[in-house]
Formats: C-alpha cells, structure tokens, sequence
C-alpha cells in the first residue's frame, strides 16, 4: 500500500466517522411521537414489500432506529419465517423466532435470538444503518458485521435498508467491502 492509498483510506475513515457523529445528533432530535409515525409508515411500506417472500430476516432496533417489533402489532408478520440477528465472535448469524418474545439483551445491550434453527434461506432482510442513499449505499456502526453477512447472502436475497428520512444523504463514502441495498424504506 502506497503513502497516497494509506492518506485516502484514513480519509475515507475520518469522514465516515464525522457522518455517523452527525447522524447519532440528528437522531437525538426525533421526538418520541415522530419516531412512531415514521415507523408505522416504515412497517406498512415493508409489509407491501414482503408480500411473496417467505423467509424474513428483521433485526430488533435500539431506541434511535425504526420500531420494526410493529410489524408483529400491525399483523405484517403472518405467514412468513421470521428471523433475528445474534453475534459471536464478530460473525453475525440468523435465527428463527415465532414472537418477540424470543429475543433477549444480547450483545451492545441488542436484544437478539438464543443460538437456534437457523432459516434454509432469506428471502428478503431488512438492514439497520445509520445512513443510506436513494441509490442503495449503507452507512453502518463502523464494524461490519452486516457487510461481511450480506456479501455471503445470495443474490436472490432482497436487501431493504431502513431509516428516518434525517438519515437519507445524497451521498455516503463507501469502500468496495460495502455491501449496497436494493431498496430504502425511509419516512
């Protein structure tokens, strides 16, 4: 590696670093109600999505993301497979769960799935970030768990990114490790 592809790289670094600084204080500006109604829209945009999918993989959000546990409220769920992330040893697995109820803290305090069945296939997973562009490009928390997953997903598999719209950006640094998503579900 050449003193120019190092600078570019600790560049490429810094900038996503700032970016997921200012998101986390954009989202502290949400309020309580404003997260809800962006999430009830969220989950009736990804209920229309999941329509012919079978297999779903969610991921249970933390306080800033979009409330995804609706779509068991709201009845989206019905009739699909539905699994959860969990992490071990930095390699981020899938399991089946039949209810939220299934899930408990995990690691960074995530609630996540006990080591279980794991699904045959995804047909669609909806991915976390704390940026996304209209063209697909993530902006993840900086540990790639999900990039290293997603680049082992078939492609058959729908990727959907969601997010408020504060995390739409025109444009977001990526690296050719990034994985990009098929769509973005943002309100």
């Amino acid at each position: 590696m050449n003193w120019a592809t190092m600078a570019n790289t600790r560049s490429q670094f810094s900038d996503k670093s700032r970016l997921r600084e200012s998101i986390r204080e954009r989202l502290k500006e949400l309020s309580e109600g404003e997260r809800h109604t962006r999430s009830v829209r969220i989950c009736e945009t990804l209920g229309r999505l999941f329509c012919g999918r079978n297999s779903l993989g969610l991921f249970a959000p933390t306080p800033a993301e979009p409330d995804l546990d609706l779509l068991w409220g709201l009845g989206l769920l019905e009739n699909h497979l539905i699994s959860y992330p969990w992490c071990k040893d930095g390699v981020l697995s899938f399991c089946s769960v039949l209810s939220l109820s299934q899930l408990i803290p995990g690691r960074f305090g995530i609630r996540e799935p006990a080591p279980g069945p794991k699904p045959e296939q995804l047909d669609l997973i909806v991915v976390p970030g704390l940026a996304f562009t209209a063209e697909g490009s993530r902006l993840g928390r900086g540990a790639g768990f999900y990039d290293r997953f997603l680049s082992s997903m078939p492609h058959s598999t729908v990727k959907i990114g969601v997010c408020f719209e504060i995390q739409c950006l025109s444009e977001i640094p990526q690296k050719s490790h990034d994985v990009k998503m098929d769509a973005v579900v943002c309100a």
